[in-house]
């Protein structure tokens, strides 16, 4: 074989084992499917809400809404037995999650969480824009309408 036929050959192999027909940005090679990139403990690192970043001067934004585990800093802990935990910081104190899970669908390009925390239940499927091993990011619209853009980065 020629060369250049040796090359397009592994070219060719790599763009198959890294998916060309990705369903989100991935990372460039990764053997690991979604479901292995996506366990391990995740921090919020960026909140947006309709279009606007929820930080230290517009935090009473979460309150309002009653979505305090999309808060800046929560933490979700993604178990590969598909259970979730998630932690967040309410008026000064530590509180976690109960009866959470998780699980992709639609070839992996949503991602359902459902949990309790603070009284109240999350059941959302959020559309995943990225994700490796190191950051994920997903967006999804709440029962009141709003729309949620989350960013974590794995800790």
């Amino acid at each position: 074989m020629s060369r250049k036929r040796i090359l397009f050959a592994t070219i060719l192999g790599i763009l198959v084992l890294t998916g060309v027909s990705c369903r989100y940005p991935q990372p460039v090679f990764s053997l690991h499917k979604p479901e292995y990139r996506i366990v391990g403990s995740w921090q919020i690192s960026h909140t947006y809400l309709n279009g606007a970043e929820i930080d230290s001067t517009n935090s009473q934004l979460i309150s309002e809404t009653g979505y305090r585990a999309n808060a800046p800093g929560s933490f979700y802990y993604i178990y590969a037995d598909y259970v979730l935990q998630v932690m967040t910081i309410y008026n000064g104190e530590i509180r976690y999650s109960s009866a959470g899970n998780w699980y992709f669908q639609n070839d992996y390009k949503d991602l359902v969480l459902q949990f309790n925390i603070l009284g109240k239940r999350y059941n959302y499927i959020a559309a995943v824009q990225k994700l490796s091993r190191r950051e994920l990011i997903y967006e999804y619209d709440d029962e009141a309408g709003n729309h949620w853009k989350i960013m974590m980065n794995s800790r």
